[in-house]
């Protein structure tokens, strides 16, 4: 009797040990987000087994078909009255791409094949190079935001996201490429170019049609609870980025102005200091660390 009860405590004591073992072991696999490493990731990863409706529900939208716009011959009149020539391949052209694609010009964004290794474009799945959803919803890139997503399995408030990156002034993202000063497509050359966001964003996310049995328990549950909550960059908006192009010797290069990125990311020049000091193991130092804590991510406008 005795060592019956002896045995079946042992085995109490040692699945309470393999559970914990497991769930730290689950703990140790999640991904900790780290600004520093923040970048863009293109519409298929936020496909997947996580956004699926809404991915087939953007490809059928302008966002998801606005590279094919810069194609010779694309809207030769829409072009025509923006001063463009009509039958001219804008495919490459910096000026364009930066508002026709995702995160030109950033880490992990769009690079057009003129370039040492072009992003990969798949005709049946769009991605970077059309205007997918980290242009609208992410500061830079939503690299660091997908592991705070699925470390929380999409429990998660705007603050949680706010802080890696995900952006929530929506009409200021968009009128950031809708109503840039760099843009041919004006008002003045067009009515159809001002710019209603109540009216606009009704036809981004119809995503009602695209749901089915295999995406069905992807329905975003906490939706209607993040709608009662109020993100910073909903008070205060983000900067809008600004750029100049410089005439180089493989052509012409877009540079974003330093002044103008909402990102505050981290340049080769403060690094310096931590590389003099701490040589090639610098990132674990203290102070590196600390740094990196410390740093004000975002820029808002005043």
């Amino acid at each position: 009797m005795f060592f019956q009860l002896f045995k079946t405590c042992l085995y109490i004591v040692a699945m309470m040990v393999v559970s914990l073992l497991m769930t730290s072991g689950a703990e140790a696999r999640k991904k900790k987000p780290n600004n520093y490493k923040m970048k863009y990731v293109g519409a298929t990863k936020c496909d997947g087994s996580c956004h699926d409706a809404y991915y087939q529900a953007w490809k059928k939208t302008g966002h998801g078909q606005s590279f094919d716009l810069l194609k010779p011959g694309a809207r030769p009149e829409t072009k025509k009255k923006a001063g463009l020539d009509a039958e001219a391949d804008y495919t490459a052209d910096p000026n364009c791409l930066r508002c026709h694609t995702t995160g030109y010009r950033q880490r992990g964004g769009f690079r057009e094949a003129t370039r040492r290794k072009p992003t990969l474009i798949a005709p049946d799945e769009p991605n970077k190079e059309q205007v997918g959803c980290e242009m609208c919803h992410t500061v830079a890139g939503g690299s660091e935001i997908r592991k705070v997503m699925k470390n929380t399995k999409g429990d998660f408030d705007k603050k949680d996201t706010e802080q890696h990156g995900q952006r929530w002034d929506y009409a200021n993202t968009c009128s950031r490429c809708h109503l840039h000063p760099k843009s041919p497509h004006t008002p003045k050359v067009d009515k159809k170019y001002e710019f209603d966001f109540k009216q606009r964003v009704k036809s981004v996310h119809n995503v009602d049609k695209y749901w089915n049995e295999d995406n069905m328990d992807q329905k975003l549950e906490k939706i209607e609870d993040r709608k009662k909550q109020k993100a910073k960059s909903e008070t205060t908006t983000l900067l809008v980025e600004d750029w100049k192009i410089k005439q180089k010797k493989k052509g012409p290069k877009l540079y974003l102005k330093k002044s103008t990125r909402p990102f505050n990311k981290v340049w080769s020049k403060e690094k310096k200091a931590f590389k003099k000091k701490h040589g090639k193991k610098y990132k674990k130092s203290k102070e590196w660390k600390k740094f990196l804590k410390d740093r004000e991510w975002f820029k808002y406008q005043k």
